[in-house]
Protein backbone atom coordinates (compact mmCIF):
# COMPACT_ATOMS: atom_id res chain seq x y z
CA UNK A 1 0.00 0.00 0.00
CA UNK A 2 1.36 3.39 -0.97
CA UNK A 3 1.47 6.06 1.72
CA UNK A 4 1.88 9.80 1.62
CA UNK A 5 3.14 12.28 4.13
CA UNK A 6 0.67 14.98 3.01
CA UNK A 7 -3.12 14.52 2.81
CA UNK A 8 -5.27 16.43 0.28
CA UNK A 9 -8.24 18.38 1.70
CA UNK A 10 -11.67 17.07 0.60
CA UNK A 11 -13.98 19.60 -1.15
CA UNK A 12 -16.34 21.45 1.18
CA UNK A 13 -14.51 20.44 4.35
CA UNK A 14 -12.53 23.08 6.18
CA UNK A 15 -9.41 22.15 8.03
CA UNK A 16 -9.76 22.50 11.79
CA UNK A 17 -6.73 23.58 13.73
CA UNK A 18 -6.69 22.05 17.19
CA UNK A 19 -4.78 24.18 19.64
CA UNK A 20 -3.28 22.34 22.59
CA UNK A 21 -4.03 23.89 25.94
CA UNK A 22 -1.15 24.25 28.33
CA UNK A 23 -1.79 24.43 32.03
CA UNK A 24 0.58 26.84 33.69
CA UNK A 25 1.81 26.64 37.26
CA UNK A 26 3.14 29.57 39.22
CA UNK A 27 5.86 28.57 41.64
CA UNK A 28 6.18 30.96 44.54
CA UNK A 29 8.40 28.63 46.51
CA UNK A 30 5.70 26.51 48.11
CA UNK A 31 7.23 23.59 49.96
CA UNK A 32 4.30 21.21 49.60
CA UNK A 33 0.92 21.52 47.88
CA UNK A 34 -0.58 18.19 48.89
CA UNK A 35 -0.99 16.46 52.22
CA UNK A 36 1.47 13.67 52.91
CA UNK A 37 1.48 11.26 55.86
CA UNK A 38 4.07 11.51 58.62
CA UNK A 39 6.35 8.48 58.36
CA UNK A 40 6.04 7.84 62.10
CA UNK A 41 2.55 8.78 63.35
CA UNK A 42 0.81 8.40 59.98
CA UNK A 43 -1.11 11.70 60.14
CA UNK A 44 -1.50 13.33 56.72
CA UNK A 45 -0.77 17.08 56.77
CA UNK A 46 0.39 19.84 54.45
CA UNK A 47 3.96 20.85 55.11
CA UNK A 48 4.57 24.58 55.12
CA UNK A 49 1.01 25.36 56.21
CA UNK A 50 1.07 26.74 59.75
CA UNK A 51 -2.27 25.39 61.00
CA UNK A 52 -1.59 21.92 59.54
CA UNK A 53 1.88 21.75 61.09
CA UNK A 54 0.49 22.85 64.47
CA UNK A 55 -2.17 20.11 64.38
CA UNK A 56 0.43 17.55 63.33
CA UNK A 57 2.78 18.46 66.19
CA UNK A 58 -0.07 18.14 68.69
CA UNK A 59 -1.19 14.78 67.27
CA UNK A 60 2.40 13.51 67.00
CA UNK A 61 3.16 14.31 70.66
CA UNK A 62 0.03 12.46 71.80
CA UNK A 63 0.88 9.54 69.49
CA UNK A 64 4.44 9.43 70.85
CA UNK A 65 3.20 9.31 74.45
CA UNK A 66 0.94 6.35 73.58
CA UNK A 67 3.83 4.63 71.82
CA UNK A 68 6.18 5.15 74.75
CA UNK A 69 3.61 3.73 77.17
CA UNK A 70 2.83 0.77 74.90
CA UNK A 71 6.53 -0.09 74.55
CA UNK A 72 7.31 -0.23 78.28
CA UNK A 73 8.48 -3.68 79.40
CA UNK A 74 9.14 -4.71 82.99
CA UNK A 75 8.53 -8.46 82.75
CA UNK A 76 11.21 -11.09 83.08
CA UNK A 77 11.28 -14.21 80.94
CA UNK A 78 13.82 -16.29 79.04
CA UNK A 79 16.37 -13.85 77.67
CA UNK A 80 19.72 -13.42 75.95
CA UNK A 81 22.05 -10.61 77.03
CA UNK A 82 23.27 -8.46 74.13
CA UNK A 83 25.81 -5.67 73.78
CA UNK A 84 23.30 -2.85 74.33
CA UNK A 85 20.31 -4.59 75.88
CA UNK A 86 18.70 -8.02 75.95
CA UNK A 87 16.42 -10.15 73.79
CA UNK A 88 13.50 -11.69 75.67
CA UNK A 89 11.68 -14.70 74.26
CA UNK A 90 7.93 -15.26 74.63
CA UNK A 91 6.04 -18.36 73.53
CA UNK A 92 2.65 -19.93 74.22
CA UNK A 93 4.02 -21.52 77.42
CA UNK A 94 5.02 -18.17 78.96
CA UNK A 95 2.74 -16.66 81.65
CA UNK A 96 -0.44 -15.40 80.01
CA UNK A 97 0.05 -11.79 81.12
CA UNK A 98 3.43 -11.80 79.35
CA UNK A 99 1.94 -13.42 76.24
CA UNK A 100 -0.77 -10.74 76.21
CA UNK A 101 1.81 -7.93 76.46
CA UNK A 102 3.99 -9.50 73.76
CA UNK A 103 0.99 -9.82 71.40
CA UNK A 104 0.07 -6.17 72.03
CA UNK A 105 3.57 -5.08 71.04
CA UNK A 106 3.61 -7.44 68.07
CA UNK A 107 0.32 -5.99 66.84
CA UNK A 108 1.68 -2.48 67.24
CA UNK A 109 4.47 -3.59 64.91
CA UNK A 110 1.87 -5.11 62.57
CA UNK A 111 0.17 -1.70 62.30
CA UNK A 112 3.45 -0.13 61.20
CA UNK A 113 4.18 -2.96 58.77
CA UNK A 114 0.66 -3.15 57.34
CA UNK A 115 0.49 -6.81 58.40
CA UNK A 116 -2.42 -8.83 59.75
CA UNK A 117 -3.19 -8.89 63.47
CA UNK A 118 -2.04 -11.91 65.46
CA UNK A 119 -4.34 -13.13 68.25
CA UNK A 120 -2.73 -16.46 69.17
CA UNK A 121 0.93 -17.46 69.19
CA UNK A 122 0.45 -21.18 68.68
CA UNK A 123 3.86 -22.66 67.86
CA UNK A 124 5.37 -19.26 67.06
CA UNK A 125 7.70 -17.24 69.27
CA UNK A 126 8.11 -13.51 69.82
CA UNK A 127 11.62 -12.11 70.31
CA UNK A 128 11.68 -8.66 71.96
CA UNK A 129 14.75 -6.43 72.13
CA UNK A 130 14.68 -4.62 75.49
CA UNK A 131 16.86 -1.69 76.52
CA UNK A 132 16.34 0.10 79.85
CA UNK A 133 12.81 -1.23 80.29
CA UNK A 134 11.65 -0.29 76.81
CA UNK A 135 10.97 -2.39 73.71
CA UNK A 136 13.20 -1.37 70.80
CA UNK A 137 12.14 -4.04 68.31
CA UNK A 138 10.45 -7.39 67.85
CA UNK A 139 10.47 -10.51 65.68
CA UNK A 140 7.78 -13.13 65.13
CA UNK A 141 9.42 -16.46 64.27
CA UNK A 142 7.74 -19.68 63.18
CA UNK A 143 8.63 -23.25 62.25
CA UNK A 144 8.96 -23.85 58.49
CA UNK A 145 10.70 -26.56 56.50
CA UNK A 146 11.56 -25.08 53.11
CA UNK A 147 12.50 -21.83 51.40
CA UNK A 148 13.98 -20.56 48.14
CA UNK A 149 16.70 -18.08 47.26
CA UNK A 150 15.72 -14.54 46.31
CA UNK A 151 16.97 -13.12 43.02
CA UNK A 152 19.18 -10.13 43.99
CA UNK A 153 17.41 -6.85 43.36
CA UNK A 154 14.09 -8.49 42.46
CA UNK A 155 11.05 -9.93 44.23
CA UNK A 156 11.37 -13.29 42.48
CA UNK A 157 12.90 -16.57 43.60
CA UNK A 158 15.33 -18.83 41.80
CA UNK A 159 16.22 -22.51 42.02
CA UNK A 160 14.52 -25.26 43.97
CA UNK A 161 13.48 -25.48 47.59
CA UNK A 162 16.09 -25.63 50.35
CA UNK A 163 15.41 -27.23 53.73
CA UNK A 164 15.37 -24.76 56.63
CA UNK A 165 14.20 -24.71 60.25
CA UNK A 166 12.83 -21.27 61.03
CA UNK A 167 10.99 -18.48 59.25
CA UNK A 168 11.02 -14.83 60.32
CA UNK A 169 7.46 -13.74 59.69
CA UNK A 170 7.72 -10.20 61.12
CA UNK A 171 10.66 -8.01 62.02
CA UNK A 172 10.27 -4.45 63.22
CA UNK A 173 12.56 -1.93 64.90
CA UNK A 174 11.21 1.21 66.56
CA UNK A 175 12.09 4.11 64.20
CA UNK A 176 14.16 5.98 66.78
CA UNK A 177 16.17 2.82 67.58
CA UNK A 178 17.36 1.99 64.07
CA UNK A 179 21.05 2.02 63.06
CA UNK A 180 21.97 0.47 66.43
CA UNK A 181 22.19 -3.13 65.28
CA UNK A 182 18.93 -4.07 67.01
CA UNK A 183 17.60 -6.06 64.05
CA UNK A 184 20.84 -7.99 63.57
CA UNK A 185 21.01 -8.92 67.27
CA UNK A 186 17.39 -10.11 67.26
CA UNK A 187 17.97 -12.35 64.23
CA UNK A 188 21.05 -13.87 65.89
CA UNK A 189 18.98 -14.49 69.02
CA UNK A 190 16.43 -16.35 66.88
CA UNK A 191 19.22 -18.57 65.51
CA UNK A 192 20.42 -19.27 69.06
CA UNK A 193 17.10 -19.92 70.81
CA UNK A 194 14.27 -20.70 68.38
CA UNK A 195 14.94 -24.42 68.88
CA UNK A 196 15.51 -24.81 72.61
CA UNK A 197 18.94 -26.22 73.40
CA UNK A 198 19.88 -26.55 69.72
CA UNK A 199 21.27 -23.42 68.01
CA UNK A 200 20.81 -23.34 64.24
CA UNK A 201 22.97 -21.70 61.60
CA UNK A 202 21.91 -18.53 59.83
CA UNK A 203 21.62 -20.64 56.69
CA UNK A 204 18.65 -22.35 58.38
CA UNK A 205 16.67 -19.10 58.62
CA UNK A 206 14.42 -17.51 55.99
CA UNK A 207 12.48 -14.25 55.70
CA UNK A 208 9.02 -13.69 54.29
CA UNK A 209 9.04 -11.40 51.22
CA UNK A 210 10.72 -8.39 52.87
CA UNK A 211 10.18 -4.64 52.62
CA UNK A 212 13.10 -2.53 51.38
CA UNK A 213 14.27 -2.07 54.98
CA UNK A 214 13.85 -5.80 55.65
CA UNK A 215 15.84 -6.65 52.53
CA UNK A 216 18.70 -4.37 53.60
CA UNK A 217 18.69 -5.95 57.07
CA UNK A 218 18.66 -9.50 55.67
CA UNK A 219 21.61 -8.69 53.41
CA UNK A 220 23.56 -7.43 56.44
CA UNK A 221 22.67 -10.47 58.54
CA UNK A 222 23.37 -13.14 55.92
CA UNK A 223 26.19 -11.37 54.10
CA UNK A 224 24.62 -12.09 50.72
CA UNK A 225 21.89 -10.63 48.51
CA UNK A 226 20.29 -13.94 47.53
CA UNK A 227 19.09 -14.82 51.03
CA UNK A 228 16.31 -17.36 51.65
CA UNK A 229 12.64 -16.36 51.54
CA UNK A 230 9.35 -18.22 52.01
CA UNK A 231 5.63 -17.65 51.57
CA UNK A 232 3.75 -17.29 54.86
CA UNK A 233 0.69 -19.53 55.12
Amino acid sequence: MATSTSASKAPGIEAVVVRKKTQTFLDFGQKQLTAEPCKQCGMAYQRGRTDDEHLHKKFHRAWQRRQDKALLWHDDCESIVCANGSVQIVDAHSPQRIVKRALAILNLANEHLGACKVDVLGERKVFLFIDKGRVCGCILAERIDKARRLVPGLSECQGGFIRVVCGISRIWVVPGERRRGVGVQMVRAVAMRFVYGCPVGLDQLAFTQPTDDGRALAERVFGRRDFLVYVEE
